[in-house]
């Protein structure tokens, strides 16, 4: 049993954290692949890549590798809480001003949030808009979504 529960000013840490990672690869690169971070059970914050041999797996495996080993690591109590964070298109739905944006899909317990954050390259430069936030089920956390 975890010794942590997430609070939220820890899920804030993990989306500040992602969140600027990410600004930091697209300065220097203009994107970046999919990476994530945990709470661990002792409330200390983690950044977790996916080990990967020989060829390099593509965004939409290395999502759904680091969700499942997410979710094992919550079903061991050795995490209360996750984030994600993806470089993607943003939904129409959403209205935003740019079309491509930061994803950070942060879970706990009773919580599962898709933060997206707009950006576009303006010259040198990179823009970003406000932060749109989007409940969404629960992938990492069983009973997420159920708060």
């Amino acid at each position: 049993m975890s010794t942590f529960s997430a609070d939220p000013q820890k899920l804030e840490e993990l989306l500040n954290y992602c969140t600027e990672h990410a600004k930091q690869m697209i300065r220097e690169n203009g994107e970046f692949p999919p990476f994530g971070a945990v709470i661990a059970s002792n409330g200390q914050l983690m950044s977790l890549g996916v080990p990967v041999g020989g060829e390099i797996p593509g965004e939409a495996e290395l999502y759904e590798a680091l969700q499942s080993s997410m979710k094992s690591q919550f079903l061991n109590g050795e995490i209360v809480a996750s984030a994600i964070a993806a470089n993607v298109n943003l939904p129409a739905q959403l209205e935003s001003q740019f079309p491509d944006g930061i994803r950070v899909h942060v879970e706990c317990a009773g919580f599962s949030r898709f933060n997206y954050l707009p950006y576009r390259f303006s010259g040198e430069r990179v823009e970003y808009g406000n932060f749109i936030s989007v409940d969404v089920p629960a992938t990492v956390c069983p009973g997420a979504d159920d708060a």
